[in-house]
């Protein structure tokens, strides 16, 4: 092993990409370690790339203690390659290797949301049942709340019993993008 791939072992590699989509202007933040893409997600601008960052800082902190976080593009080309095409509608599935970092009970709903097929969307008691928490659609509410994969694991696709948009981390607003473009590349 080089000296350069052994000092990237406890290294964290993040980007921010500006985005436009339609009218709109979006960032996209994504980072990544030798394991796979850590964190990944749309915001708004400076107060969301803060956002971001602070949220990969604990997250770093808590699971990946000593490592160093970096700034670099190039580190997160295929991440972005991916996340692009996606937004543009020429990609239904990631073949990035994923990296999640969470609990023993988000890591399962958060394997249960990459079953959700693209373009289609069930309910958080739906995701609960599945899980093996029939009345835990809170505590899924919440494990999609903290996942750190936005868009990769899919926890847009996750929408209240009667069909309302509900509870999306990085906003309603961003949540209906996405399912309004997966309807329309389906």
């Amino acid at each position: 092993m080089s000296g350069t791939s052994a000092s990237s072992d406890n290294m964290v590699f993040y980007w921010i990409e500006p985005i436009v989509k339609g009218e709109a202007n979006w960032i996209l933040f994504t980072a990544v370690c030798q394991q796979g893409l850590l964190m990944s997600g749309l915001g708004r601008g400076p107060k969301d790339e803060e956002s971001y960052l602070k949220e990969l800082a604990i997250l770093v902190k808590r699971y990946l203690p000593g490592s160093s976080i970096v700034r670099d593009r190039e580190a997160n080309l295929e991440v972005i390659k991916e996340l692009r095409e996606y937004l543009g509608g020429q990609r239904r599935e990631f073949a990035i290797k994923l990296y999640p970092l969470g609990t023993e009970f988000q890591l399962k709903v958060w394997q249960e949301l990459t079953r959700i097929p693209y373009g289609e969307t069930c309910s958080y008691s739906d995701i609960a049942r599945k899980v093996g928490c029939s009345q835990g659609q809170r505590a899924v509410g919440l494990a999609n709340n903290r996942n750190p994969l936005g868009v990769v694991v899919p926890c847009h696709r996750v929408i209240g019993k009667k069909g309302d948009l509900v509870g999306y981390a990085g906003g309603l607003e961003i949540k209906r993008m996405l399912l309004e473009l997966e309807k329309q590349g389906k």
